[in-house]
């Protein structure tokens, strides 16, 4: 609505700690939120070495993290997530988690 993005740019002149995209925040645009996150930190925070995107509802142990990628010789080219391998697509409208045809 229109009062909520007033205060949403209001909020992010104040701290400037909001990243908004022009998309409807959707489970649907999952991906495309990490996109714009991704390309966001890229361009933005080229030399940090890691980034971690994780949800609000998942618990991070960040001493097992943080000494987990000390130990790595060269993390350069590093993906850690969930990986679904042989897994069909959820084509049924009536899941959260479909993935259409398009």
């Amino acid at each position: 609505t229109r009062p909520e993005q007033t205060a949403l740019v209001a909020e992010a002149a104040r701290h400037g700690d909001l990243l908004q995209g022009a998309f409807a925040d959707t489970y649907a645009n999952l991906t495309r939120k990490t996109l714009f996150l991704l390309h966001w930190a890229t361009s933005r925070c080229p030399a940090v070495p890691f980034l971690l995107k994780a949800d609000d509802d998942v618990f991070v142990n960040l001493p097992a993290l943080t000494n987990y990628l000390a130990s790595l010789p060269d993390s350069r080219r590093l993906y850690l997530g969930r990986v679904h391998w042989w897994v069909r697509p959820n084509r049924d409208p009536r899941s959260r988690h479909r993935v259409p045809v398009s």
